[in-house]
């Protein structure tokens, strides 16, 4: 499965895209973890972008990061 944060050449980039703080998304990106809450803006951000990104997808990374955990 592809890393998410591969859509986006800079945490410059994503954060502008999802209209966060970039020491926000930098965060994400060191956690290697966006929060639930911005899927829906996530997808459109991807799309965007010409990627698609899918709510299932999204709930798969989740469940495989919280099984290594």
């Amino acid at each position: 499965m592809e890393n998410i944060f591969d859509i986006w050449p800079t945490t410059a980039d994503l954060a502008s895209d999802l209209g966060v703080p970039y020491t926000t998304a930098a965060s994400w990106r060191a956690r290697g973890n966006i929060p639930a809450k911005h899927d829906l803006d996530l997808i459109a951000a991807a799309a965007a972008r010409g990627r698609e990104v899918k709510l299932e997808t999204l709930a798969a990374m989740r469940r495989a990061q919280a099984g290594a955990a």
